[in-house]
């Protein structure tokens, strides 16, 4: 087996390239399915990291508080 010149991970414009292709040839329900798949697998990962769980929480929370000075949502990260 011949090895190529470049590693695989310099490469990234043809691999981008290739999953912009395949995503814009997907219909509005796949592309949903997709989503859909990512996202549970994002929360079954997160469900085995407690450490990282909490970090998430604690964000999702903060973003979501309501500023006391304006009475407005507050955007903090």
């Amino acid at each position: 087996m011949q090895e190529s010149a470049t590693p695989p991970a310099v490469d990234m414009t043809a691999r981008d390239r290739h999953v912009r292709q395949r995503m814009n040839a997907a219909t509005p329900s796949e592309r949903l399915a997709a989503m859909r798949l990512l996202i549970e697998r994002s929360w079954a990962l997160l469900q085995h990291n407690p450490t990282g769980l909490a970090h998430f929480r604690s964000r999702n929370y903060k973003a979501r508080a309501i500023s006391p000075s304006a009475g407005q949502m507050s955007h903090g990260t």
